[in-house]
């Protein structure tokens, strides 16, 4: 989507432009708006159409809110090893002495501050000191210089903010710290799979089928993580989640865009869109109130419960039965339509008409449906298409660096909270309100400005403002925080601009390939942003934002290499392309 649900848009796209397609058939537009048709006659922006957009947004907010929750279920609280023998020196209800001093060293930062080390200690027999009637108060007068340390074995973790976490149930700090980044990449892997493989099903089983069969795995997978204890099984039940997430997210949404007409399909899709930032917003609150890891997942995954109401109130797309054959089926909801729009149906013999137009070009695309075999030769054909060409090759190298950017600073920022001291809560809250606004200013800006104008601006300021986090203290909290939030206003709106243009800019033949590439560019991005946050971030808290900012300037500036595609045609062949200037 426009946001971190782009790879199931782009897959939404391929759903409906394959109806389409088949709907126009090879001689163009003289059967290209059958549908549109009865649409205009029942009404295609109507009350029934902005209850639909309700019905079927409810399904965003809840893949909103777990593609971000691993902030708070992940979270790393402040810790230290954990020196078992010092257990028996001290009565915790009582004790006021820090018993890191003297058996944990002090570690100079390179501001020249300093705390204690989070994961050596001082290497001594504290068995035997213990034995020797070792006491609290004699702790920060053990000699320190020259004691060698050793890596923790275990630790000790502050439950002032988090009352548990994942991080602290399976240890995934110091030497595992990866493994915390693992969490959101492997959730990001689902998105993906979820959305490729989903996206081909609903087109041959049908959306509300794969929509019903996802919010089942849906609610199951995300209840079923609160009750896991291995983390090899939390891994596979958010990878799950996010697959089953991109399933419900994308079915809905080419049922929407299916069942509306060409007047309204720009603002219901871009509204569409916001009920996912609300599931960024929503999730911090609940986090506040609940800090254990497994009641915030229950918090979260329950309420999801409301999607197996799907199966009773969503309707299949009308457009989608009529390709299959359907009519009748899609009459009555074409009926139902007419009713709550206070419209009516088209003749009857329009109607017969109708279904004989899309009978035959139902029969036509089942003559040429291609193998799986096929498929797989033509997507590498395609793949060579796009890179043996010099202008679609600069086209094709340029926006899937715009993807990769893009999606790795929307998530960068969103995660990067610990790093400048900011408060995760707001800097989450934050990150999905601006989400919101940002559409709608990329509604108005690519009338104005055009594609290419907007993208270099819009990557430009992003990068700056990441930049400038360089330049402010770590104390600065507000400031910081700031910059992060304006970064992800633009980024978000970048967002949007990158998966219109990258649509825009390859021929007919290669275009599915082109934004799927694109998509999967998106999808190494976001799983590579943890790491850049949490490993990078130990070495200097604007490490991450810099590379963000670097990046984000760097594929704006690039973008000014692309040609500009605002009120012209989409291009139709490779040797037209090639016949451009760029």
């Amino acid at each position: 989507m426009m946001s971190s649900y782009e790879v199931q848009i782009k897959a939404a796209e391929k759903l409906t432009t394959k109806t389409n397609a088949v709907q126009k058939g090879e001689g163009g537009e003289g059967r290209g708006n059958f549908f549109d048709v009865l649409l205009h006659h029942v009404g295609g922006d109507g009350k029934y159409q902005w209850c639909l957009l309700l019905l079927a947004s409810v399904g965003g907010v809840y893949p909103g809110a777990h593609a971000v929750a691993s902030a708070f279920i992940a979270a790393t609280p402040e810790h230290w090893c954990h020196v078992a023998p010092l257990d028996d020196i001290t009565d915790s209800s009582s004790s006021s002495y820090d018993l890191r001093n003297g058996s944990v060293p002090w570690i100079v930062e390179w501001d020249g501050k300093g705390g204690y080390s989070s994961c050596s200690y001082y290497d001594r027999n504290w068995t035997g000191l213990v034995a020797g009637g070792l006491q609290e108060e004699d702790l920060p007068l053990l000699p320190t210089a020259g004691v060698p340390t050793t890596d923790c074995k275990d630790w000790m973790y502050d439950h002032s903010v988090y009352e548990t976490t994942a991080v602290e149930e399976w240890g995934l700090v110091c030497s595992n710290k990866y493994r915390m980044s693992l969490i959101q990449s492997t959730y990001m892997a689902g998105v993906l799979a979820g959305a490729v493989v989903l996206s081909e099903l609903a087109d041959k089983f049908g959306r509300r089928t794969i929509s019903l069969i996802s919010a089942l795995g849906f609610v199951v997978s995300a209840i079923s993580i609160a009750f896991t204890t291995h983390y090899s099984l939390f891994l596979t039940f958010r990878f799950l989640v996010a697959a089953f997430g991109s399933g419900l997210f994308l079915p809905n949404f080419v049922i929407v865009m299916e069942t509306v007409g060409p007047e309204g399909r720009t603002t219901m899709g871009m509204l569409y869109q916001c009920f996912f930032a609300v599931g960024f917003m929503l999730l911090p609150g609940i986090a506040y109130f609940v800090n254990n890891w497994r009641n915030l997942q229950l918090c979260i995954s329950i309420p999801s419960i409301l999607l197996l109401l799907y199966y009773w109130v969503l309707p299949e797309s009308p457009r989608w039965l009529m390709m299959q054959g359907r009519f009748e089926e899609a009459v009555k909801i074409l009926k139902n339509i007419a009713k709550t729009n206070r419209s009516s149906m088209p003749p009857r013999e329009e109607l017969d008409a109708l279904r004989e137009s899309f009978e035959f070009e139902r029969k036509k695309s089942e003559e040429i449906e291609e193998s799986l075999l096929k498929k797989f030769i033509n997507f590498f054909r395609s793949i060579i298409t796009l890179l043996s060409t010099r202008n679609i090759r600069r086209r094709c190298l340029i926006i899937f660096f715009a993807w990769f950017v893009v999606s790795m600073v929307y998530y960068g920022l969103t995660f990067s909270g610990g790093n400048i001291n900011a408060s995760p809560y707001l800097l989450v809250f934050l990150s999905g309100l601006v989400e919101i606004p940002s559409y709608f200013l990329v509604c108005w800006t690519l009338k104005k400005f055009g594609r290419r104008l907007n993208l270099c601006v819009l990557f430009t300021i992003c990068g700056t403002a990441c930049l400038l986090i360089l330049a402010v203290p770590k104390e600065m909290v507000w400031l910081n925080m700031t910059l992060a939030t304006v970064g992800k206003f633009f980024n978000s709106a970048a967002f949007a601009v990158s998966y219109i243009y990258s649509a825009e800019l390859v021929p007919t033949g290669v275009r599915n390939i082109a934004v799927g590439t694109s998509s999967m560019c998106a999808r190494i991005g976001s799983a590579i942003a943890p790491f850049i946050v949490d490993l990078l971030g130990d070495l200097h808290y604007a490490v991450p934002s810099t590379v963000f900012g670097l990046l984000s300037v760097a594929a704006g500036l690039l973008a000014l290499l692309l040609p500009e595609t605002d009120k012209m045609h989409l291009p139709e062949t490779v040797e037209e392309v090639e016949a451009l200037p760029r």
